[in-house]
Parts: C-alpha cells; structure tokens; sequence
C-alpha cells in the first residue's frame, strides 16, 4: 500500500495516512494522468480490504472526476468545498489576538476541544491522535487557543502541507460555542495565519470550506484570502 501511495504522490496526489484513514487530494486538472491517477486509486481501495484500515477520502476538480472512470463509480460524492488562497511573502495587515500554544496529552486541552467541537471527550481524544499520526513532526505546536480576558474562546490548528512548497494549512477550526456569534472567527483565523507566517515559516496559505459555509468563506476573505475558480469535489470509500 505504500508504494502505492508513493506512485500516487508522483503523479500529484498527496497523501496523509493515519491509523485508520487515508487522505488523498489533487487540486490540478492534470487530465493527462488521470487514466493512471484511476488505476492507482482503484488498486488502493481493493487493498484497503486486506487492511486495518477502514476508508479512503478523496479530493480533486469536478472536470478531473469526471475522468476517473473507476474511482467516481467505487467512491460516493460527500460534499463540494472551495478554495481561497493567499500569499504569506507580504505583511497580514492584521493585528494578532492573544493565543497559547497547549499541549495535546493535557485533559484541560482535550476537554476545551471536546466542547469546542460539541463532541465526546474520547472522540476529541481521537481526533488529537489521528492528527498525531498525520503530521508526527509538527502536531506538538498545532494546537492553538485564542484567549479574551484570559479566557479561551476558540482553537486553531496551523501547520505545513507535507510535500509541498511550504504550504501552510489549517487542519482544523472552531470558536467555543459559548462565544458564536460573537465575531471572533476572522481574529481566530487571523492567529492561524500569523503561525504559519512568523512560526511555520509558510510561504503561502490554503484553506477549504464546504460551498455552503459562508461565515468561514467571509472570514478567509476579510483575512486577504482569494477565492480561486475552481472547486474540490469530496469523495468517500468505507469498508
């Protein structure tokens, strides 16, 4: 499986593998490799059979989907998220709130992010593993809590896109539901890209949401982010 994942980040597909999911995503129309993108993605899901892993998500353009004969009959379609780019080269223009950085092994971290996400201690406690899995080298300085009157209201997760030109990301993000409504998204947000700026040493950022998502589409817009043309279908295979 893994050189089928290394095949598969030649062709332009990367990939992130926890224990027990894999990430795949291409943001290029690279229709020239499509017919051995599909074959490599079909031979991926027939492995995933003889694994302990249990689904593969997949991300790419609507017109290279429609390319990949196998993959689009094998994976079901789960949602349709747009892009927003901006450069970290040039000043934010934007002032940073304060935040600290927390440790995720902590029970005060994993409880705040439980009730954060409206979710299970335990189910918090996993999500933090996965990430482990995901990004071992990075995951210690991800997790970031904006705080208001010494209080937190919200956590960021920043971090670097493995095998890329130092792409910043942002792996996951949410305001305490004591405080929606509030406005503090754009200046959580803003503590995001300061990170990856100052701390990550990004060169550039890109964030995804659902198409649906206005209020976070509007955050990455106030915050300099720039919409690009094309949208990202979201696939899913289970087992």
């Amino acid at each position: 499986m893994d050189k089928l994942l290394q095949h598969l980040q030649k062709v332009g597909v990367h990939y992130l593998k926890s224990d027990s999911v894999i990430i795949l995503e291409i943001l290029e129309n690279k229709l020239h490799l499509a017919s051995e993108i599909d074959v490599l993605i079909n031979e991926l899901l027939d492995k995933l059979q003889s694994s302990r892993l249990k689904k593969v998500r997949f991300e790419c353009p609507k017109i290279l989907l429609n390319s990949l004969n196998c993959t689009r009959s094998k994976m079901e379609v789960i949602g349709e998220r747009v892009i927003y780019k901006r450069s970290l080269l040039t000043p934010l223009n934007v002032s940073t709130p304060d935040y600290e950085v927390w440790s995720l092994s902590e029970n005060n971290s994993i409880t705040f992010l439980s009730e954060v996400m409206g979710t299970s201690f335990s189910d918090a406690e996993k999500f933090l593993t996965s990430m482990r899995t995901e990004l071992p080298s990075q995951v210690k300085d991800m997790f970031t809590v904006y705080i208001v009157n010494n209080e937190p209201v919200g956590v960021v997760f920043p971090h670097i896109e493995p095998n890329t030109d130092n792409e910043g990301r942002i792996f996951w993000i949410g305001i305490h539901p004591n405080f929606l409504g509030t406005g503090l998204g754009k200046n959580l947000h803003s503590i995001g890209l300061y990170r990856l700026k100052n701390e990550f040493k990004a060169m550039s950022y890109l964030g995804m949401t659902q198409v649906d998502n206005v209020p976070m589409r509007n955050i990455m817009a106030s915050n300099g982010c720039v919409q690009s043309k094309n949208t990202v279908i979201s696939l899913q295979y289970s087992i």
